[in-house]
């Protein structure tokens, strides 16, 4: 591996702990434990959205920010306009009181969600508020805590075993085998039928298919 020298040419005060950031232009949407902010890189201002709905997921595509929150409702916010869309109601129900969506994944035109179960549908027909295409139930009790979607597979990591991830045929919604990271999960991602973890001992491991 070639030695090369990297210099920190921009630091960015967001005086709360990033949890996620993804980028847009000059914009840089970071999700926080408790707010979502914007940054804009050319003017060095930042703006809050989203105060009281304890965003916990994050993805971006093509301007446009989703957002999985506690209360179960998915929120879009357009980047540049600073339009937002709730595409998604919340869910009210003393039952569900400790769940939320804890992941949120697009893959091509789709969009993903999971927490108790793994939802799935066109963006279109999420924001048409129509019944998710396709709904992989979870054992009770069992949250995901990190997913990544490819054209065959889901893998996902959930709360009761947090150092393994599943792996799941994406049409058929089955299981279909597991990899071992040795230690508790903290993200997943995938590259060129390359699957990566990050996990809590400070490791990144990577599995290519045989």
């Amino acid at each position: 591996m070639a030695q090369r020298k990297l210099e920190c040419v921009e630091v960015f005060q967001i005086k709360e702990a990033v949890q996620k950031f993804d980028i847009y232009g000059d914009k840089i949407i970071v999700l926080t434990h408790k707010n979502v902010l914007k940054f804009s890189c050319s003017a060095r201002s930042t703006q809050t959205f989203y105060k009281s709905k304890h965003v916990k997921s994050l993805a971006l595509s093509q301007g446009k920010a989703y957002l999985g929150c506690g209360d179960l409702s998915i929120q879009e916010l357009d980047v540049s306009v600073e339009s937002k869309i709730e595409i998604r109601a919340p869910t009210r129900s003393w039952r569900i009181s400790k769940q939320s969506i804890s992941s949120i994944v697009l893959y091509k035109d789709w969009m993903y969600c999971g927490g108790s179960q793994v939802e799935g549908s066109a963006i279109k027909d999420w924001k048409r508020r129509c019944k998710p295409t396709m709904t992989m139930p979870m054992p009770k009790g069992t949250n995901v805590e990190a997913m990544a979607v490819v054209e065959d597979f889901i893998y996902l990591t959930c709360n009761k075993s947090p150092s393994v991830i599943q792996i799941w045929l994406r049409e058929k919604q089955q299981k279909v085998g597991r990899l071992s990271a040795g230690s508790k999960i903290t993200s997943i991602f995938t590259a060129n039928d390359i699957i990566f973890c990050g996990t809590e001992t400070g490791l990144i491991k990577a599995w290519i298919p045989l």
